[in-house]
């Protein structure tokens, strides 16, 4: 019977969520083309298209290792669905969002009910999260919002395309569910399939590894015994997640990501005022901890410490100080713990009101949660706008450049970095995720050429020097008249008569920059390599050097043909002293040889790859990512991670080994709630 009422309540939960964002399952383009989700498409549609030749990833930031794109799983399950439906990219992402919207209140039910064994309010709490938003609670929030009945999950993913985000905060509460299964009744194929689970979180973003972590500590607090060994089950679910990520998120890209993201998207870096803050914070969830320990209900527990903790983080970045970086995006976490608050202190007020008041109130809430479904409708409605895509800004853009410009690298300024890709394969100067971006010079010239900051008269000039460097035969400027949201270049009038215009369209134009060759590889001497790393954009002494390399007639051209984003083809005819330079970012996972014979690879100061040959007259080169070692080791600790897990998980019932994952003084008796686990104990 009860297993019929969960049933039932997780039905009702999808059904109504997915009422709610019903459209979002059936359209392809949204008329939002400010919002970066053209970036996760773009994701999908790589892996689609070109696996298994995916390690290198080259549409974005002038090439990156995939690793460095983005944690990957939105993009799998993009891919995924697209090669399983024969959908296109963009209507495979919309399903996958539209999923992930329905099942997170599922799956929040499921572990409000699991930890406390209480039905009613663990469905209340989903159910309210469903249908309201209590962020707008907050000043800044509904101004963007624009309504007291909107919904904040939906607009954070329809308007600002924080897909990666809203797909960790489905599967969080299925984590904490799978890991205070494996807290409560320890065994093997709990421990395979909380792992699994967390690593799932993790896969998404850096916001769900945070959050993971955050939570799984919450959790840890409020547990009735918090002794050594939970601490110790904790401990080894989380470093068995990030086992299964490390390949994607190896220890180099962990020091990337914490230092670039203190500077990503605005000055997140940490003051001693943002350290006495978040002591402060720290302070304030020890207290609230210790006093909720007396409630004797460890779901209350954990959802006031966990709202207090998110929301104290988004609360306090509305005075510009930053606990964590973009801390006010941390306001969907928020939500789900104050409605697990708001369900679990009414279920205890509840007990001092009349039988017949909460019967009263029980049949005006449906009235009342009826017609708030209803509201949400509409304001999803109004919010899930379909675009037509062929006469959309980065359509026509992109259908341009793979007309005329096949195979350029390209700049496209503003937002249809991210859609761009969709429509062209050209390799972009910009479009990628600026945090785990490999090359620091990259970032610098893209800035340079978007803000031309203290260029002065030589705005113009430097622009045109540094997309020469970076081999861009084409920029794309959203100038006064365009639609576009960022307008990110200050001076977008800078480039009319200095480069040819070669399309212009509501405001938006695309200038042609002369280029010797539109080949990315180039005989250059080695003398006139950049030796030393600009120390900003307006240091380019040695970068004007390399670029009359470039366009020097004396010497010999070279081509690179693509096989594939992994191996490439060389022709040059080169000879000591020179070498070959590929504005392609340098990695140690490149190889070169040529006749069989492995060739030096280094980089310049740029960080493109540098080649030596050691061969005289015409070459043939094959140019290859293959990784190298360390990223082996790494597929291999994921690999042997997730084999582990799996086998847990499926084969665990039957296993002998379940003594070593086993929590001492774990309750061996079937499952129940926590809090009736504490009212039986004496």
């Amino acid at each position: 019977m009860r297993a019929r009422r969960s049933l039932f309540a997780c039905l009702a939960l999808l059904a109504i969520n997915a009422i709610i964002c019903g459209p979002l399952f059936t359209v392809e383009y949204l008329d939002d083309f400010q919002s970066n989700e053209g970036f996760f498409i773009a994701m999908g549609k790589f892996l689609r298209d070109w696996w298994p030749h995916v390690a290198w990833f080259p549409w974005f930031d002038g090439g990156m290792p995939f690793e460095n794109t983005y944690l990957p799983l939105t993009g799998a399950l993009v891919a995924m669905v697209s090669w399983i439906g024969r959908w296109s990219p963009a209507h495979a992402y919309h399903i996958v969002m539209a999923l992930a919207y329905s099942l997170a209140p599922v799956f929040l039910f499921l572990f409000a009910k699991d930890v406390s064994g209480r039905f009613a309010p663990s469905f209340t709490a989903a159910l309210l999260w469903s249908i309201l938003s209590p962020g707008v609670l907050i000043p800044r929030l509904a101004q963007d919002l624009h309504t007291l009945w909107g919904l904040r999950r939906l607009r954070n993913i329809v308007f600002w395309g924080e897909g990666p985000h809203n797909v960790a905060l489905c599967l969080l509460p299925a984590a904490l569910w799978l890991m205070a299964r494996y807290l409560k009744r320890p065994s093997p194929h709990r421990f395979g399939a909380a792992g699994l689970a967390v690593a799932a979180v993790m896969l998404t973003n850096a916001f769900g590894i945070l959050t993971i972590a955050i939570s799984a500590g919450i959790l840890l607090l409020a547990w009735p015994q918090f002794d050594r060994p939970r601490v110790a089950a904790t401990g080894g679910l989380l470093l068995a997640g990030y086992l299964v990520i490390c390949r994607f998120l190896p220890p180099s890209e962990i020091r990337l990501l914490a230092a670039s993201s203190q500077v990503s998207g605005g000055d997140f870096r940490y003051t001693f005022r943002i350290l006495l803050l978040a002591a402060a914070l720290l302070a304030v969830l020890a207290g609230l901890a210790a006093i909720s320990r007396r409630w004797r209900d460890p779901m209350l527990q954990f959802a006031a410490v966990f709202s207090a903790c998110f929301g104290g983080v988004v609360v306090v970045s509305l005075w510009d100080v930053n606990l964590l970086p973009q801390a006010l995006r941390y306001h969907i976490e928020m939500e789900a713990g104050l409605c697990l608050v708001a369900a679990f202190a009414g279920a205890r007020l509840g007990k001092w009101v009349p039988s017949w008041v909460v019967h009263d109130a029980a049949i005006l809430s449906l009235v009342a949660i009826s017609w708030i479904v209803w509201r949400d409708c509409g304001f999803a409605r109004r919010l899930i706008q379909p675009a037509d895509i062929a006469r959309s800004a980065p359509f026509r853009q992109a259908s341009f450049a793979a007309a005329h410009l096949h195979g350029q690298r390209i700049m496209v300024a503003g937002e249809s970095q991210w859609w761009f890709n969709l429509f062209a394969d050209n390799s972009q100067l910009s479009g990628g995720f600026e945090p785990t971006a490999p090359n620091w010079v990259q970032q610098v010239a893209v800035y340079t050429i978007d803000t031309g900051q203290n260029a002065g008269a030589q705005d113009g000039p430097i622009s045109v020097l540094w997309l020469k460097a970076f081999g861009c035969g084409a920029i794309v400027v959203p100038g006064p008249g365009s639609a576009d949201y960022y307008h990110p270049v200050r001076n977008p009038g800078k480039f009319d008569g200095l480069l040819p215009l070669a399309w212009r369209e509501a405001g938006d134009s695309i200038y042609q920059v002369p280029l010797r060759s539109v080949s990315l590889a180039h005989v250059v001497p080695a003398s006139a390599l950049v030796a030393n790393r600009p120390v900003h954009g307006l240091d380019v002494a040695e970068v004007r050097r390399y670029v009359a390399a470039l366009e020097d007639p004396a010497l010999p051209p070279a081509s690179l043909a693509w096989d594939n984003p992994t191996h490439g083809r060389i022709t040059a005819a080169v000879n000591p002293p020179n070498v070959l330079s590929v504005q392609v970012t340098y990695d140690p996972g490149w190889r070169a040889t040529s006749r069989g014979q492995a060739l030096a690879v280094g980089r310049d100061a740029l960080g493109f790859i540098v080649i030596h040959p050691r061969c005289s007259g015409v070459c043939a080169i094959d140019l290859e990512f293959d990784g190298g070692f360390p990223r082996r080791a790494e597929l291999a600790i994921s690999l042997t991670a997730v084999v582990t897990l799996l086998g847990l998980a499926l084969f665990g019932r039957r296993s002998q080994v379940g003594h070593l994952l086993t929590v001492p003084g774990s309750d061996s008796r079937p499952d129940a709630g926590l809090s009736k686990q504490i009212r039986s104990d004496p």
